[in-house]
């Protein structure tokens, strides 16, 4: 999933809470990276826990910008790591493999209370690292495909389903891209890719590519199953015109298109869907199209404990708060969050909300682990170099993609 963008007050909030006339016996630090609107739900939550256990002081540090990442491994390089924090799934297993996080499975197994069997099985397996347990997700993504109902219909198209291809989607965009004043140049397109990193890996899976080999000590992005979904990809913009020309920094723009009713269909997760309910399109949500296979990807916001906190105990009780089924509830019904917990998803599939959520739950069953290793932050420019290269057409997906793998190879065989 992308890191949050919004400037608040130069991009970092720092406030401690204080409740109750224990004292300051405890404080733990509390690391989020979230948009403002996320931001005050988490504070509203941090008041929750503070009726409970008023001795345990709260100090929530938030940064909403593109570096939220680099900070927190910048806090945990110079011995101040937060004690509970979110975690970018592509961070996860960097910080894992450096013994950095805290063993989990013994505080789990040390208290009866907490129902590791309550979250889906997939997402579980996912947060371990050689068999250890150092993160559960708060909350789960996963892509799914945003339609605009008003502009199907009005091409008398059927919506998109779970029985959709690659080239039910090609022939939707092609109908839906328009000049629609025709002055000769496309002001409504049929669809809109966002040709950045992790978007593009469902695209892979479905023509039954891999991005690693199981050990992922190779990456296979130069492979033909790989080559052919890029392809795809860059042929709906230069062979076909259906999508614009942007490029993934101007994403926050494509969607506004979308918004507007300007582009018909995009690829994207829930995270998305706050800002949709405000607008006044008609939309709805949809499976991947498929080609080979059906596939998308595994999102998770991880939330871990760090390994030398002085505070495990009162840390693993605002852990457990977070992750309860009264903050999962409370924050999907905020913000739309996907929950990890398999009752509160059954809740939320329930509710009506004009959308599909049951998409979103689904999506699960044939959902993919994002390929993280610990070598993720030393290689995933050279993946982004190369696909912003291909999509300008200065290099063509087989060149693009064969540097791609070089160059990570050359790292992962250091």
């Amino acid at each position: 999933m992308k890191l949050y963008l919004r400037n608040i007050v130069s991009g970092i909030i720092l406030i401690g809470i204080l409740a109750g006339c224990g004292g300051e016996k405890n404080i733990l630090t509390f690391f989020t990276w979230t948009p403002y609107e996320e931001y005050t739900v988490n504070q509203e939550l941090i008041k929750k826990f503070n009726k409970n256990y008023p001795e345990i002081k709260i100090k929530h540090i938030n940064d909403s910008s593109s570096r939220a990442m680099d900070k927190l491994q910048t806090m945990f390089a110079a011995g101040t790591p937060p004690d509970v924090m979110s975690i970018h799934g592509a961070y996860y297993i960097p910080l894992a493999s450096k013994n950095a996080l805290f063993d989990l499975d013994s505080l789990i197994n040390s208290d009866e209370e907490f129902n590791l069997a309550g979250f889906y099985p997939i997402l579980i397996d996912a947060c371990r690292y050689k068999k250890v347990l150092y993160s559960i997700p708060r909350f789960t993504s996963v892509y799914v495909l945003f339609y605009n109902k008003d502009l199907f219909q009005q091409e008398g198209l059927s919506f998109p389903d779970k029985t959709w291809t690659w080239d039910d989607y090609l022939q939707a965009a092609i109908k839906l891209t328009k000049d629609t004043d025709n002055n000769g140049i496309t002001d409504q397109y049929g669809c809109m890719i966002d040709f950045w990193g992790a978007r593009l890996y469902p695209w892979i899976w479905q023509n039954n590519g891999k991005l690693f080999n199981p050990n992922r000590t190779r990456c296979l992005v130069d492979r033909e199953p790989a080559i052919q979904a890029v392809r795809f990809l860059v042929d709906l913009q230069y062979k076909y015109k259906v999508t614009p020309r942007t490029l993934p920094q101007e994403y926050k723009s494509n969607v506004e298109m979308f918004s507007m009713g300007k582009v018909g269909m995009f690829i994207s997760g829930a995270w998305e869907i706050q800002n949709l309910k405000s607008s006044h399109l008609e939309w709805d949500i949809a499976p991947l199209p498929k080609r080979k296979q059906h596939a998308t990807i595994l999102g998770m916001e991880n939330y871990a404990i760090a390994g030398t906190t002085k505070y495990p105990e009162e840390a693993w009780l605002f852990f457990k708060f977070l992750l309860s089924a009264e903050s999962q509830k409370f924050m999907a019904d905020r913000l739309e969050k996907q929950p990890s917990l398999i009752s509160i998803a059954k809740e939320y599939v329930k509710s009506n909300t004009g959308y599909n959520r049951r998409v979103l739950v689904d999506a699960l069953q044939y959902a993919k682990q994002c390929p993280n290793i610990p070598q993720w932050s030393e290689v995933s420019h050279f993946w982004q170099d190369e696909l912003d290269l291909i999509w300008v057409g200065k290099k063509s997906p087989d060149r693009g993609l064969s540097d791609a793998a070089k160059k990570i190879n050359e790292v992962l065989n250091k």
